[in-house]
C-alpha cells in the first residue's frame, strides 16, 4: 500500500470513528505530555526506532500543535513517528499494516488529547471502539520496530524521566497471552498486553542492544537536553 492511500485511510479511520476534534480555543496549544520538538530531531529520534537500511525509505510523521502530521513521504512500507500516548514518549516504526490500523489509532487518540480530553477517557474510549468493532486489529500478520534505546515518561506536572526501554521488533498478535507462546518475562519473547492491540515482544541481545546505545548515545543526549532530562550517559 503506498503512503499516499495510508495517509488517506488513517484520516478516513478518524473521520469515521468521530475521534478526531480541532483544539478548542482558548487552549493551550499542547498539554505537557505532548511535548513539541524541533523537527529535524524529531525526525532523527523517530527513525531511530527502524533498522538502518530502513531510515532512507521510511515516511515521518511528526508532532505540531494541532497533531501528528506526514512531514516527509516514503518509498517502503514503514512510517516513523515518536508516539506520545498516557505521557509515555517513544519512536516506533509500522510496517504498512500497523500503519493502517495500530498508528493511525495512536495518531487519533493524540488529536482528541490536544482538543482536552483526558487520557483515562481516551483509553476507555479507544477500548470500547474495539469492543463495538469500530476499531479493528491488525488483519494479517505484520513488524513494528522500536530500536531506539531512549523512551521516556512525562507526568502530570511535565516532569521527564527516563523509562526503561529494551530495543526490539515487536509483531501483531492480537488477544494472545503469553501462556500461547510460552512467554515470559525476561525472555526471548513474551506479550505486552493482551487485547486487540497486542504484541509479542522479542528483545535484542545484549550485543546488539550495546552496539545501538553506543551509535545513539550523540543523539539520547540531544533529545535529552530538549526535553530537560539529565544525560545519563
Amino acid at each position: 500500500m503506498g503512503h499516499h492511500r495510508i495517509r488517506l485511510v488513517v484520516t478516513i479511520l478518524a473521520a469515521g470513528l468521530g475521534l478526531v476534534a480541532a483544539p478548542a480555543r482558548g487552549q493551550p496549544s499542547t498539554p505537557v505530555d505532548h511535548p513539541l520538538l524541533p523537527p529535524e530531531l524529531e525526525t532523527e529520534w523517530a527513525l531511530s526506532a527502524a533498522p538502518p537500511h530502513l531510515r532512507d525509505g521510511a515516511a515521518v510523521y511528526l508532532m505540531t500543535a494541532s497533531g501528528y502530521v506526514q512531514t516527509r513521504p516514503g518509498t517502503n512500507a514503514f512510517t516513523c513517528l515518536v508516539n506520545r500516548r498516557g505521557g509515555d514518549i517513544f519512536p516506533v516504526c509500522w510496517d504498512a499494516e500497523g500503519t493502517r490500523t495500530l498508528m493511525a489509532v495512536d495518531i487519533d487518540v493524540s488529536r482528541r488529547r490536544l482538543a482536552g480530553a483526558s487520557p483515562a477517557a481516551l483509553e476507555a474510549e479507544t477500548a470500547a471502539a474495539y469492543a463495538d468493532g469500530r476499531l479493528r486489529p491488525p488483519a494479517r500478520p505484520g513488524i513494528a520496530y522500536m530500536l531506539s534505546p531512549l523512551r521516556v515518561r512525562i507526568d502530570a506536572n511535565g516532569v521527564a524521566t527516563r523509562a526503561a526501554a529494551v530495543p526490539h521488533p515487536m509483531f501483531y498478535a492480537p488477544h494472545l497471552t503469553d501462556a500461547d507462546i510460552g512467554g515470559a518475562r525476561p525472555g526471548v519473547a513474551f506479550i505486552n498486553t493482551v487485547g486487540p492491540a497486542g504484541m509479542m515482544i522479542v528483545p535484542l541481545g545484549m550485543e546488539e542492544r550495546r552496539a545501538i546505545s553506543v551509535a545513539s548515545a550523540d543523539l539520547v543526549a540531544r533529545v535529552e537536553k530538549a526535553l530537560g532530562l539529565t544525560s545519563s550517559r
